[in-house]
């Protein structure tokens, strides 16, 4: 299966994207812990740990795709 060529520019655009969602988690992430547990249902700290993985798993996909 050939691979198509990447837009740069879009490429880019997602990695600011990504820049900006990991400075919010880090800012939740603060407020939640400053919160403690208000939530019995959820472990909302774990819950954004998660998502702070996720992003890490896009910047990889973008480093990648950088290198190609």
């Amino acid at each position: 299966m050939a691979e198509r060529e990447v837009d740069q520019g879009e490429l880019e655009r997602l990695a600011s994207a990504l820049r900006l969602a990991e400075s919010a988690l880090e800012e939740a992430i603060e407020a939640a812990e400053n919160l403690g547990n208000f939530d019995r249902r959820f472990d909302v700290p774990r819950a954004l740990g998660g998502a702070q993985r996720l992003i890490a798993n896009a910047n990889e996909a973008v480093d990648a795709a950088r290198r190609r």
